[in-house]
């Protein structure tokens, strides 16, 4: 388990369990103060775990950053209160600075709670850099 550099993801007890080039898998483990007045997680988490797993699959194809969110667009499919989630993010080069990153929201039975569609700019993006692209 990899910590995440945040104070906002520390707050949170988000965490990495996966990163390999173009993909980022984080966990989230279930709180009392993570959840709505059902018992379940909030979909405000969720839209930030999308967030982050965006980000940190960003970090696998540019690791200096920023990493700056233009759009973010969340199904919420289901909801749910068993002990994880995950969210998993597969990032591609968009075109020029941008970025598109796929994301998966599943609990611990890999049901599925969410999906998304990420849109990022990075500033720092050198539009001469051989350009990453996951399949």
């Amino acid at each position: 388990m990899e910590k995440i550099n945040s104070p906002y993801e520390e707050l949170l007890g988000m965490y990495v369990v996966e990163r390999k080039e173009g993909f980022c898998k984080i966990g989230l483990s279930y709180r009392k103060e993570l959840t709505n007045p059902h018992g379940k997680f909030h979909g405000g988490l969720i839209a930030s775990i999308i967030d982050t797993a965006a980000v940190q699959a960003l970090r696998t194809l540019e690791p200096k950053g920023p990493f700056l969110t233009a759009n973010l667009e969340i199904r919420y499919l289901s909801s749910s209160s068993q002990g994880q989630i995950f969210a998993q993010g597969i990032s591609s080069h968009l075109k020029g600075k941008f970025f598109v990153t796929q994301v998966k929201v599943l609990d611990k039975n890999n049901e599925l709670i969410a999906e998304a569609r990420v849109k990022s700019f990075l500033p720092s993006w050198q539009a001469d850099k051989p350009k990453k692209i996951v399949s």
